[in-house]
């Protein structure tokens, strides 16, 4: 697989053997099925785009999540640890499986709301990873903002021309936010990497919150309620 690294770091430099390494495959081994599963939803939302202009950023989003993907597989290769994907794919299918969207409108309250999950989950690994890895996920992960700014002008567009809209991205949004938390919650839970990197289960909770407050200003800039989760 022939990918391009971020220009301040290079293949290799792994962590050396030992518990940490063992933690952080871990993390790469989640975050590069996610991203799988995110390349695959965004290709799936290009058939839902309402015109060509439409069609081709959501297009170049999809093709973004796969050299995301293709990035964070590359490192995980490194680590010889691919086969530690499997621990994850129930929790990402899970999510995914319950959250397609149905219109484009659901699509990109998917990427306002999904994607940018994403970019706070990064902002919290990126410290804890080896300086390689953490560049890596970085990349793949972080800055989202015009991605974001676009999802986020099609849903005010749509809540403009339809009043009645702005319930139906509220009732998706909880939908959205509640299996994130809830599969989120299932795999820390049941496995040792991202718990042990954040400090514990009872950093992990704290985690979950924090992703929680920072979903919520984003709720505020649409201007709907935020969403209460249990």
């Amino acid at each position: 697989m022939d990918v391009e690294y971020p220009a301040s770091t290079s293949a290799g430099d792994l962590p050396p053997p030992g518990p940490v390494r063992s933690l952080v495959a871990e993390v790469l081994a989640a975050l590069s099925y996610g991203e799988r599963r995110g390349a695959q939803r965004a290709r799936e939302s290009v058939a839902l785009a309402p015109d060509g202009r439409a069609r081709n950023e959501q297009k170049g989003v999809a093709d973004r999540e796969t050299q995301n993907y293709r990035l964070i597989a590359a490192r995980l290769g490194e680590f010889d640890a691919d086969e530690l994907t499997e621990r994850f794919e129930q929790y990402f299918d899970a999510f995914f499986d319950h959250t397609e969207p149905s219109n484009w409108f659901e699509a990109q309250a998917f990427h306002y709301i999904g994607d940018a999950l994403v970019s706070d989950f990064a902002d919290v690994l990126v410290p804890l990873l080896d300086p390689v890895s953490g560049e890596v996920v970085r990349r793949a992960l972080g800055d989202r903002e015009m991605q974001e700014q676009f999802a986020l002008d099609e849903l005010t567009g749509a809540m403009e021309r339809d009043p009645e809209a702005m319930e139906r991205i509220r009732e998706y949004a909880q939908r959205i936010v509640g299996e994130a938390f809830t599969q989120t919650s299932r795999a820390l839970g049941a496995t040792e990497g991202l718990r042990s990197l954040l400090g514990g289960e009872e950093a992990g909770k704290r985690f979950v919150l924090s992703l929680l407050d920072r979903h919520r200003q984003r709720l505020d800039r649409l201007g709907i309620d935020p969403v209460e989760t249990d």
